[in-house]
């Protein structure tokens, strides 16, 4: 009987699973990282965009801002540097005022580009700024215009019996107020918002009356209220 033959196949040889060089894994993961850290980095040295004002035109010294001299424009530079501008949505503030120094086209605007408006003081009169609060000043109702009484009380006493008229009747110049987002601000113009929180206000008194409040406000309590402007109403 004839014994078929068949072709032995060659014996399969077995390969052990291809294992990942350590030192291209290593590399690759140094490589990653690196990419991160610079992401990191530049998010923390590149300054956030800020909205603020620039000088479309050359302007002189002495040049009274108009409407179109100023626009608003981002860039990308430091909170600490954009403090010290005028930001986008203080137009209304820029425009009439009077340059103090050359602003050349492109140029951000600041406060140290205009003059300081002057200050007109009646002969015999003065102007004193004392610090208040809200509880010391009708709520935080008191604003620009506005006539006030002021009291003044020893701090070693709390009696309301102890305290005192300083002034009967003083009128309200200008006040300064911390907004709600924390920044402290000046006003010259009516009752600001209720929300915003009273730092100083300015009054104009007589010499003897201004010696008077300003010593107290260093020595006493003082507070301030609204009283009547002889037309039957409250001060607003």
């Amino acid at each position: 009987m004839a014994t078929l033959a068949y072709p032995l196949s060659p014996a399969r040889t077995f390969r052990p699973a291809r294992r990942v060089n350590g030192r291209v894994a290593l590399g690759a993961g140094l490589a990653v990282l690196s990419v991160l850290a610079m992401v990191l980095g530049l998010s923390l040295v590149v300054p956030e965009t800020q909205t603020v004002l620039q000088a479309t035109r050359d302007l002189p010294s002495g040049a009274v801002i108009g409407p179109d001299d100023v626009t608003v424009v981002k860039v990308r530079m430091p909170e600490t540097m954009a403090a010290s501008a005028y930001s986008g949505g203080m137009a209304d503030q820029v425009v009439g005022r009077r340059t103090a120094l050359r602003v050349a086209a492109g140029q951000l605007l600041a406060p140290t580009e205009f003059e300081t408006p002057h200050v007109s003081v009646a002969p015999g009169r003065v102007q004193v700024t004392i610090p208040v609060d809200p509880y010391t000043a009708s709520g935080g109702q008191v604003g620009a215009g506005d006539t006030v009484v002021i009291y003044a009380s020893p701090k070693q006493q709390a009696s309301i019996a102890s305290a005192s008229i300083l002034v009967e009747q003083a009128r309200v110049l200008a006040v300064g107020r911390v907004d709600t987002a924390g920044s402290a601000t000046g006003s010259g113009a009516a009752n600001g918002a209720a929300s915003n929180r009273p730092l100083w206000i300015t009054l104009d008194l007589d010499e003897t009356q201004g010696a008077q409040v300003a010593a107290a406000a260093r020595t006493q309590y003082v507070d301030v209220g609204l009283v009547s402007t002889g037309s039957g109403s409250q001060a607003q």
